[in-house]
């Protein structure tokens, strides 16, 4: 019993390592293809652009999601916005020195990761 509880275990750590793993992988390729997008898609061919689109697609779902889970714990709140930046940016924006101070590490990532992203 005990050693099926340990394997268990070691299977959901894993697991866990593996999605932050992946989630951390979207968020740094995910500002790196909105780029190439903005700046040159017109110079990509239809074989390239299928997996920028879907780039584009697995950050943005992964966006809403982060905002709706970790967002609202961070701004302790639940969101009016439908992406964490634009959470980020209100909050940044605005005249609550409580929030901005709270935000403040997430926008200067977000910022490192996509300079005046936010």
């Amino acid at each position: 019993m005990e050693i099926l509880l340990l394997k268990f275990a070691a299977w959901f750590v894993g697991l866990g390592i593996i999605s932050w793993l992946i989630l951390g992988g979207i968020f740094l390729a995910y500002p790196t293809v909105h780029r190439l997008k903005d700046n040159h898609i017109e110079e990509i061919t239809w074989r390239l652009k299928i997996p920028v689109y879907l780039w584009l697609v697995i950050g943005l779902v992964s966006d809403v999601i982060f905002n709706w889970t970790v967002g609202t714990v961070i701004c302790r709140e639940l969101p009016r916005e439908f992406l964490f930046t634009d959470r980020l940016k209100r909050h940044w924006r605005g005249d609550d020195e409580k929030m901005k101070r709270r935000v403040a590490r997430w926008v200067k990532l977000v910022n490192m990761i996509d300079p005046g992203h936010v």
